[in-house]
């Protein structure tokens, strides 16, 4: 499991498709944010060099139950 990750949105299969997806002796990161203010970070990132290699979608069901199960 993803260290301090503790939501259950992303589990080992989420680190083993990251994973495959870069090239031996690179560095990568999974960031999971709201939309209201990844879009410049997200920018800068890109502006700085960074590729996007995947991107996904959580539900918001899944998201509230996630939630509701941590006691949120």
């Amino acid at each position: 499991m993803f260290a301090g990750v503790s939501s259950g949105l992303l589990d080992e299969s989420d680190l083993n498709e990251a994973a495959n997806a870069i090239e031996p002796n690179s560095s990568a990161a999974i960031m999971v944010y709201e939309n209201r203010w990844a879009a410049p970070f997200a920018q800068a990132l890109r502006e700085a060099g960074a590729n996007l290699v995947s991107a996904g979608f959580i539900p918001q069901d899944a998201l509230l139950a996630s939630l509701d199960a941590l006691g949120a």
